[in-house]
């Protein structure tokens, strides 16, 4: 309102001035002063200045509202609005009412020592946040907060807390809930097997505060650990053990996978002589027809009967030698 206050009084003196200005010169002749009147009359020059101001407030009595934006309302005489203002072309009183827009798209707070880890241009960044964990150690934690407004509560978010949003609320209810849940779990397990644990209780804990104040919490991405250097040393060396012990493990039971498969084995051999035997008893014929096969295939054979020697004729055999050499 106090721009268009402003522009209307600058219009005016312009007036002013046109319309009073009178250029005088000295005639060389007489010593008398010509008085020049401005070529523009005076009801021209109001219908300037009426069109510049009908210009001015048909202009400021629009207001557009980008995509993936709200757009809050300051009325001068019922401060900040409750309705919002969604995306697309709205009316407003020119002057006396004014639009804000904030982005309720997904944006990035990056707490983080490294360039590269922060994930949009636009997304904000802080430096690495250190927290103490239940034993003892420091450890340096890079974290992003992806989050976004709620569209619902953007009108309360300016009223409350105002633009600057992330430093007032995300950074700091950020840092403090993730030292928080960071200090009740071991170095290794934020290493480990229950850091998704952790992760997911931050999550749990941070998004009821930001709703609280207008902000929704998509998610909480613990990016890096980082531990001191002999810390580190310390996990790898129990590392490497908890390995070897695996190892160990893997091949006593491997072992022991093989000694039952080689009794499975020598059972089956000594069922398969059993049953043998029992059919050699039941059978003695066999054992003569087993002999015969595992003669030459040049030896003539029959059968015999079962009280008589087999008669091998051992110069037909000595001949048959000779002839294979």
């Amino acid at each position: 309102m106090s721009d268009f206050i402003i522009l209307i009084a600058i219009l005016i003196a312009i007036f002013v001035v046109i319309d009073k200005f009178q250029k005088k010169i000295m005639s060389p002749q007489n010593n008398e002063t010509i008085e020049i009147k401005p070529k523009l009359s005076r009801k021209f020059l109001i219908s300037i200045i009426v069109g510049v101001i009908a210009i001015i407030l048909i202009f400021n009595s629009f207001v557009v509202v980008s995509g993936g934006h709200i757009a809050c309302i300051y009325d001068i005489g019922r401060g900040i609005l409750e309705k919002n203002l969604q995306p697309g072309l709205h009316f407003k009183l020119p002057f006396w009412q004014t639009a804000k827009e904030f982005n309720t798209r997904t944006q990035a707070f990056t707490m983080s020592s490294s360039e590269e880890n922060v994930i949009s241009a636009t997304g904000e960044k802080d430096d690495s946040m250190e927290a103490p964990t239940s034993d003892g150690q420091q450890v340096t934690i890079d974290v992003t907060v992806l989050f976004h407004l709620d569209p619902n509560k953007v009108n309360s978010l300016w009223q409350n807390i105002g633009e600057d949003y992330v430093q007032k609320i995300v950074k700091p209810i950020s840092r403090s809930q993730i030292r928080i849940v960071i200090s009740r779990y071991t170095a290794i397990d934020i290493y480990s097997e229950k850091r998704a644990e952790a992760v997911k209780k931050m999550n749990e804990e941070i998004k009821p505060m930001f709703a609280e104040k207008g902000i929704v919490l998509e998610e909480i991405l613990l990016r890096k650990v980082t531990f001191t250097s002999e810390y580190a040393k310390s996990i790898e060396e129990k590392q490497i053990a908890e390995q070897k012990i695996k190892k160990a493990k893997y091949d006593l039971e491997r072992i022991e996978v093989e000694k039952k498969q080689k009794i499975v084995t020598a059972q089956g051999e000594a069922e398969s002589i059993r049953l043998k035997g029992e059919m050699l008893r039941a059978n003695p014929q066999t054992i003569q027809y087993e002999f015969v096969q595992k003669m030459a295939e040049n030896v003539k054979w029959g059968f015999l009967p079962a009280n008589s020697l087999p008669m091998i004729d051992l110069k037909s055999l000595s001949l048959d030698e000779g002839k294979i050499k």
